[in-house]
């Protein structure tokens, strides 16, 4: 039996706590960008790897499993425009999940071999920044599209 959501959308109380947990995500990375410009990186570095964890977390939890059950393999036969913006959420933020990972590894760790680190931070977080936040776009059309 399936729960239903709290924010007025034909949705399920699962597709509501992650849209929500997923903005406030989306805030607290804006929060440690912010932080990261104050030069204040150890707050900075808290609120990324906070985000990533708890993102991955609801990632395995609620998003991969919901995605399996709506769409299945299908997902990648681009025939409406909801599988589409599906489809763009999935690539986006599985790109913003494996680069977080990477960022967080090179920045936060010495576990990443020298070779395959890299030295403009700046340019890394900016384009990690980026791509997550489209992810989350594509993530809030996905919840718009699917909940009329």
């Amino acid at each position: 039996m399936l729960v239903e959501g709290f924010l007025g959308r034909a949705s399920t109380l699962g597709a509501d706590v992650n849209l929500v947990v997923q903005l406030a995500m989306g805030v607290l990375l804006f929060v440690g960008l912010r932080l990261a410009r104050r030069s204040r990186f150890r707050g900075h570095g808290l609120c990324q790897a906070t985000a990533l964890v708890v993102t991955l977390v609801m990632t395995a939890a609620w998003m991969v499993p919901a995605y399996h059950a709506n769409y299945g393999p299908g997902i990648f036969r681009l025939g409406n425009p909801i599988t589409i913006i599906a489809a763009a959420h999935v690539v986006t933020g599985s790109l913003a999940l494996l680069l977080g990972i990477y960022v967080v590894l090179v920045a936060g760790t010495p576990l990443v071999p020298q070779p395959l680190r890299f030295r403009n931070y700046k340019r890394w977080m900016r384009i990690l920044i980026a791509v997550w936040w489209l992810a989350l776009l594509f993530g809030v059309l996905t919840y718009w599209v699917t909940t009329r």
